[in-house]
């Protein structure tokens, strides 16, 4: 999957769309994070497994366990 942030192209092709997230998190000790950003995913690609990817994303920054908060998915597209 690839990650691009802040742009103004939305992609949407037989092999890969682009979706905009939001996810908030928040650690053990009461540390929230909210980012977002949009995201180029395979076609086929589910959405847990989309989830999973961007919660690994949170997960390389904090130790122990995040509690997801909120979490929205959204075609890239108005």
């Amino acid at each position: 999957m690839t990650t691009t942030q802040n742009t103004s192209e939305t992609s949407t092709t037989t092999d890969r769309t682009e979706w905009h997230w939001v996810m908030t998190v928040q650690t053990s000790d009461g540390i929230t994070n909210t980012r977002s950003a949009t995201l180029l995913v395979p076609t086929g690609t589910t959405r847990a497994q989309t989830l999973a990817y961007i919660y690994d994303q949170f997960k390389a920054d904090y130790d122990g366990p995040l509690t997801v908060l909120f979490f929205d998915l959204q075609p890239n597209r108005l």
